[in-house]
């Protein structure tokens, strides 16, 4: 008895081929070390970061500074999730159709959706720890504007971003 299926192309290769690259990838959103240099600060941006995302008790000019948590990538990753997630699922689909080139697209796309999203947090300002009376001080006496954290000058922001790479 006949199955009645009828095979018009093999693609098995291509979809193993496709299948392989993108398990052998990485989507990471951070601070990479393209920008992380600072012409203000001996620490760079990627350090500055961590240590904000963390929390952390510092040394800054002599004077000890305690910088209290505030993780804008882990909040701007989790809320972007449902959408970064979906791009993510795309890039399978692809790769099982054998569209390796359409499943690093999905990647960029998720790369750049959790991008925006950790800005989002930065730009947004409201849900991060605010900032002490001693550094609101400080800033207003250098006449920088705004109580928004990690926001005075734009740096750490600014080099925020994402990269698709193989493992």
């Amino acid at each position: 008895m006949k199955s009645g299926l009828t095979i018009r192309a093999d693609n098995a290769a291509s979809v193993l081929e496709s299948l392989r690259q993108l398990s052998g990838m990485d989507v990471l959103v951070g601070i990479p070390a393209d920008n992380a240099a600072r012409e203000d600060s001996p620490i760079s941006n990627a350090e500055l970061g961590y240590l904000h995302s963390t929390g952390a008790t510092v040394e800054i000019d002599g004077v000890t500074v305690t910088l209290p948590p505030r993780p804008f990538l882990e909040m701007g990753i989790e809320d972007s999730k449902p959408r970064t997630t979906a791009h993510l699922k795309s890039a399978a689909t692809a790769a099982l159709e054998g569209k390796t080139e359409a499943a690093r697209v999905q990647l960029e796309s998720a790369g750049q959706i959790a991008r925006d999203a950790a800005k989002g947090i930065i730009g947004a300002g409201d849900r991060l720890h605010p900032l002490s009376e001693k550094t609101l001080e400080r800033r207003r006496a250098e006449g920088l504007p705004g109580d928004k954290p990690l926001y005075a000058h734009g740096y750490i922001l600014r080099s925020i971003n994402y990269v698709v790479r193989e493992k």
